[in-house]
């Protein structure tokens, strides 16, 4: 599981939740928070994580073209992954294009609601394939 997401205490909330539930999780703060100071999904380049992932989580700004950017090229990296993308509901209809192929989960999460999310994203069909039918 990678847990995508800029706040460094929420961002290990997430990964300890998920742990606990039995998930490996590694988390990524984003394209700012690289050692290396580059995000190489943001050079639209594979990253390590994403490629070791099952799921994706990505909490990370949609409002900040980069970070529509990372979600663009996990998408196109990551077909096959689940990929759980958490938005406030006033935005999904502005970011509609962003999130076709995505699961997406609305702001403020619960730990219910995130669980439920990432379960149902993980056992579900592709999500481009049930946008078709």
């Amino acid at each position: 599981m990678l847990v995508e997401e800029e706040d460094g205490a929420v961002r290990a909330a997430i990964v300890e939740m998920f742990e606990d539930a039995g998930f490996e999780s590694v988390g990524c703060g984003g394209p700012d928070a690289q050692a290396s100071g580059r995000c190489p999904l943001v050079s639209h380049e594979s990253c390590h994580a994403a490629d070791q992932a099952e799921v994706i989580f990505c909490s990370l700004r949609m409002s900040d073209p980069r970070n529509r950017d990372i979600l663009k090229n996990l998408k196109r990296l990551h077909r096959n992954t689940p990929i759980v993308v958490e938005v406030p509901k006033p935005q999904a209809g502005n970011l509609h294009g962003a999130l076709i192929g995505t699961h997406v989960v609305y702001t403020p999460i619960t730990r219910r609601s995130l669980a439920r999310a990432v379960m149902d994203a993980w056992k579900a069909e592709d999500p481009i394939l049930a946008t078709l039918r």
